[in-house]
């Protein structure tokens, strides 16, 4: 049997072929392809970087939009409860008014009521002296 291998020469030239063609292929190949792949590792991280930065900024941004949204509602609710206590206010005035009106009233009521009693009494006074004079001589004749 014959060897499939023999070193001789041409096995060397082989190898010298092989490494000329490893070293040409770096070149060509490998380190555009390696500069490429760095690259593009570089804009990955880049990118994550900013996307990190834009997902601290918009959790930021909640928090201040939340911090405002419940000063607002806190406003809202003072300017609801001052507005409610003065509708309040001005109903209890006008109520007291009201009731202070209708007392005057009633006293001129009662006045009147007074007065027209006064008369009544005054008028039948000599009303009943008239018919106690009538019975009066009613009796004696």
């Amino acid at each position: 049997m014959t060897n499939i291998i023999s070193i001789n020469h041409t096995l060397f030239i082989q190898m010298a072929n092989f490494l000329i063609l490893l070293f040409i292929l770096n070149i060509i190949l490998y380190k555009p392809l390696l500069s490429k792949i760095k690259e593009r590792m570089e804009t990955v991280e880049n990118m994550l970087k900013r996307a990190e930065e834009l997902k601290k900024e918009a959790l930021k941004n909640q928090n201040e939009y939340s911090t405002k949204i419940k000063e607002a509602e806190n406003q809202a609710k003072k300017r609801y409860a001052k507005i409610i206590d003065e509708t309040l206010k001005e109903k209890e005035e006008k109520l007291a008014e009201q009731q202070k009106r209708a007392v005057e009233e009633i006293d001129k009521f009662e006045k009147e009521v007074k007065k027209q009693i006064e008369q009544e009494i005054e008028s039948s006074k000599d009303y009943s002296i008239e018919i106690a004079n009538k019975i009066y001589r009613q009796i004696v004749e």
